[in-house]
């Protein structure tokens, strides 16, 4: 009866995510063209020539089942015309589920301005964005169903040979999308503290994302993120934030701190800017996220654990998932492996 509660928890999460929820990252601040448009090729008083980000994540393992899978990955750059500060960029996200195999996959081609410019004169930071691009979505339908248990079977369990009733098998849809975005951040080097905020829409199409020909037109998403930088010390930065993200009826809430500590003059580096990332992230009903990583004038690495605190705590022992990210900051004939090997 333990695995038969597995598995419909299991089925649940799936229905949950076919029922067009957005998938999310932990690392919402790294998936940056993921998290706003308007963040593209825009590093405000942050130096690099372009930008590369890895994300991998992980979870629902404790399940028992398959565990769903996401990866992230994105490339932008600044760039100048005509006198005007532009970012370019595009990004690839896939997320697979476990059971039923339901795939969904988005590249957007990625486009931001900087609307204040040269008039904020280094004290505002105002940028807007849009992206254009595709989803493709595919269910390959292996899911085991209810009428499909056997009680008499070895104590009770689920057989496949058991018909489902379901003749839908594999279908795939690919479909337009659109997303914009804006962000602002205040810079002035002077102040110790340096708060943002930034809001942005995903699905402007509205596509219809039904596999058998019906209308379900996938739910408009926002998202409103910010924080404040705040220079507690020389070395130290600490970063309060917020995420919240709606789409229909289905809402994240997200409210933590990451903190920065320069080690760069405690252990005699010679010219690279070493920074040692921690912190945590309180997930509404669902997660305590805790992050650790390490940061680099070229790179930086971080990862986290979510430690689950919803009701399926009670099905995964509080075990959660697992998200990896990387972030490669390029300068132009500098190469990857001598930006690391000069330090």
């Amino acid at each position: 009866m333990k695995k038969y509660i597995i598995y419909i928890a299991a089925f649940v999460l799936t229905g949950s995510i076919l029922k067009a929820q957005d998938f999310h990252l932990s690392h919402y601040d790294v998936g940056t063209l993921y998290l706003n448009p308007a963040l593209t090729g825009m590093y405000g008083d942050e130096k690099g020539d372009y930008k590369a980000y890895v994300d991998t994540r992980s979870q629902w393992r404790a399940f028992g089942v398959k565990p769903f899978f996401t990866t992230y990955l994105a490339y932008d750059m600044p760039y100048t015309i005509k006198d005007k500060k532009v970012g370019f960029g595009a990004y690839f996200i896939n997320n697979r589920t476990g059971p039923g195999n339901f795939n969904t996959t988005g590249f957007m081609l990625s486009g931001a301005y900087n609307i204040l410019d040269k008039k904020a004169n280094g004290v505002h930071y105002l940028t807007t964005g849009l992206q254009l691009g595709l989803f493709y979505k595919a269910f390959n339908n292996n899911i085991t169903y209810d009428v499909q248990y056997n009680p008499y079977q070895d104590g009770g369990t689920f057989d496949q040979n058991i018909s489902s009733g379901e003749n839908v098998n594999n279908l795939n849809i690919t479909r337009f999308d659109a997303n914009f975005g804006l962000y602002y951040k205040y810079l002035e080097k002077d102040k110790k503290a340096h708060p943002y905020l930034g809001f942005s829409m995903a699905h402007l199409t509205r596509s219809n994302t039904s596999f058998v020909g019906t209308v379900d037109r996938i739910p408009l998403k926002f998202v409103v993120n910010g924080g404040c930088d705040i220079q507690a010390h020389e070395k130290f930065v600490v970063t309060p934030r917020f995420y919240y993200a709606n789409q229909a009826k289905a809402y994240e809430v997200n409210m933590g701190v990451m903190m920065s500590y320069n080690i760069s003059n405690d252990f005699s580096v010679k010219t690279a800017n070493w920074r040692v990332l921690g912190g945590f992230d309180w997930r509404y009903k669902d997660a305590v996220v805790f992050n650790l990583g390490v940061k680099q004038d070229s790179y930086m690495i971080r990862f986290s654990y979510d430690l689950n605190t919803s009701y399926l705590k009670n099905y995964t022992n509080k075990r959660g998932a697992w998200e990896i990210s990387l972030v490669y900051t390029g300068e132009k004939g500098k190469s990857f492996i001598k930006a690391i090997t000069s330090y």
